[in-house]
């Protein structure tokens, strides 16, 4: 499919979603609107509690029951099936099942709660793959140790027949990127990749994922609340607070000349803001 050159991957526009409580609905996400350049990274960034996971999840129709998304709408351009508003697609459709994980790929927080701890680390990519590509088990094989290599875990051909427990905690972090980019989606989004580990891990994960991005073409929405993460990666950043974007920009502009208090916090929170504005 063709769109302008301009034209972004994702465009949001006024996303609302809520959860009920005792004292009614409460907004989660609330007229939240953003947009991603084919190609480009987002980092929407913000505290524990902000929304920017339900955004996330609202994306691909994941936001559990009792919440909902009460309004809005998630335009994604896909070159391979077109233009698709994401917020009315029906759960039961087709088209969600090829979204999923097929154009639009999720990395969780967590991956010890993203892979089956009675699997192997082969047999759950080989699924992934197996679900959205018409191959054969043995090519799906092929896909995955190739993509191992790629993500940098060493000996792919007895890791693929390993447990997540046999592993440490960055190499199962490598398997759940390689799990989200071996159907080359045309959007990653990337839920705290780095959450829980070491600095120097942190920098090999996202390396990797800046890496792969280029190799596949993808565009990346990252949820972080660290800004330090955001400035070596992101490409266009997007602040919120109690459910709604408090500023957005360009990365450089935004932590060079913060004009929300809740950025300016955020920013304040670091160890060595210099270093990262520079």
């Amino acid at each position: 499919m063709n769109f302008p050159p301009e034209a972004p991957i994702l465009d949001v526009k006024n996303l609302r979603v809520s959860f009920p409580s005792a004292e009614g609905p409460v907004g989660a996400v609330q007229n939240v609107s953003f947009s991603i350049a084919r190609g480009r990274t987002l980092a929407l960034v913000g505290e524990s509690g902000s929304g920017k996971t339900v955004t996330a999840h609202a994306l691909l129709k994941l936001v559990r029951p009792p919440g909902r998304i009460e309004a809005g709408r998630m335009v994604f351009r896909s070159r391979r099936v077109g233009e698709i508003d994401l917020a009315h697609l029906d759960e039961k459709s087709g088209l969600l099942f090829k979204v999923r994980g097929g154009l639009i790929s999720l990395i969780f927080q967590e991956p010890m709660t993203a892979l089956s701890p009675v699997h192997t680390i082969g047999s759950q990519i080989d699924e992934a793959i197996l679900v959205h590509q018409e191959v054969s088990p043995a090519a799906a094989r092929r896909q995955t140790l190739d993509m191992l290599n790629r993500v940098g875990i060493g000996d792919a051909v007895r890791r693929y027949a390993q447990y997540p427990h046999e592993l440490s905690g960055g190499m199962r972090q490598r398997v759940v990127i390689a799990m989200a980019l071996v159907c080359r989606p045309e959007l990653l989004i990337a839920d705290e990749p780095t959450t829980a580990l070491d600095v120097t891990i942190q920098a090999q994960i996202l390396g990797l994922i800046k890496s792969l991005q280029s190799d596949i073409g993808c565009s990346v929405l990252l949820i972080t609340h660290d800004l330090g993460v955001v400035a070596q990666v992101a490409d266009e950043v997007a602040v919120m607070h109690r459910g709604e974007i408090v500023e957005r920009g360009g990365v450089r502009a935004v932590l060079k000349n913060p004009q929300h208090r809740q950025t300016r916090a955020l920013l304040e929170a670091l160890p060595s803001r210099r270093a990262v504005v520079a």
